[in-house]
């Protein structure tokens, strides 16, 4: 594995790429940051912040990988247009979760924080919560559309311009978050599964544009403490293909290298309110089939 991750370091060093530090976790290079923050001067806007160059810059390494998790020195995907279309045909077997006309089959301990005006419901941004289906879901497609808000005076920290996410099982969360002009670390950008797996591209669309997910989701299977098959998750981003069944190594966490933690077959799918001040993301057309196994 040593060798491996060497030979890795050299090509992506010879590609130009600037390269993780080898250095404690939480501890941030200092020579390393001031050269980032000068070829970046975007990123040198919120890398000045102790807290964000930590989470950035000395992440804990993530398993068979050269990078740490949320690495912003990982390439960012390349950017592809998409046009604005999105909605499609409800299929006939699946379960029609919002149709814009009311909240009936969702719950959540802030639920008064979402707003339903005009067939759209939209996140309170003021305190971080989820809405959660009532049903519970394994193995299943999911679609959702999403709209990013207009955000005139956006915050320096990316990670607060439009951040939400859909989380099946309510655990495994695939992010949303604004995808234009906006660059954070790859794993926590628009297309990513949070802190897992960066998009193969960066499909996402303006502020004010609809969007849409299309999510197949393979829970994973436990024997006890054991887990037999860990999730997996294709995911389709306004018609673009970013995650091709890449296997999760566990439940969605910040910061850190996920892990599982058993729990039952089936659990509510969530919508996530980050919380952040005028960061009121949108959502319509929402619907799940379940996937026979």
């Amino acid at each position: 594995m040593k060798n491996t991750y060497r030979i890795a370091l050299g090509v992506a060093a010879a590609c130009g790429l600037v390269l993780p530090a080898i250095s404690q976790t939480g501890v941030v290079d200092q020579a390393e940051l001031k050269q980032i923050m000068a070829q970046h001067p975007d990123w040198a806007k919120w890398l000045t912040d102790p807290k964000l160059a930590s989470l950035t810059l000395a992440g804990p390494q993530m398993p068979n990988s050269q990078w740490r998790a949320d690495d912003i020195r990982r390439p960012q995907p390349p950017k592809v247009e998409t046009g604005t279309a999105c909605s499609t045909a409800v299929p006939g077997d699946a379960d029609v979760l919002f149709d814009g006309k009311d909240l009936s089959k969702w719950t959540g301990d802030h639920f008064e924080e979402w707003t339903l005006k005009d067939g759209v419901v939209t996140t309170g941004a003021r305190v971080y919560n989820f809405l959660k289906t009532k049903q519970s879901y394994g193995d299943s497609q999911i679609h959702v559309e999403f709209r990013e808000p207009a955000q005139p005076n956006p915050p320096l920290n990316p990670q607060y311009h439009g951040n939400s996410g859909v989380f099946p099982m309510g655990l495994y969360e695939v992010q949303i978050l604004d995808g234009t002009n906006n660059q954070t670390y790859p794993d926590g950008m628009v297309g990513a599964i949070y802190t897992q797996s960066p998009p193969l591209v960066n499909a996402g669309r303006p502020q004010g544009v609809w969007q849409c997910y299309d999510i197949v989701f393979h829970a994973p299977r436990f024997s006890g403490a054991t887990v037999t098959e860990p999730a997996r998750m294709t995911v389709m981003l306004n018609g673009v293909l970013v995650q091709d069944n890449t296997v999760l190594i566990g439940a969605t966490v910040h910061g850190k290298v996920a892990s599982y933690t058993p729990h039952a077959a089936e659990l509510p799918l969530a919508l996530q309110d980050h919380g952040n001040p005028d960061s009121h993301v949108s959502f319509r057309n929402i619907w799940i089939r379940r996937l026979k196994s």
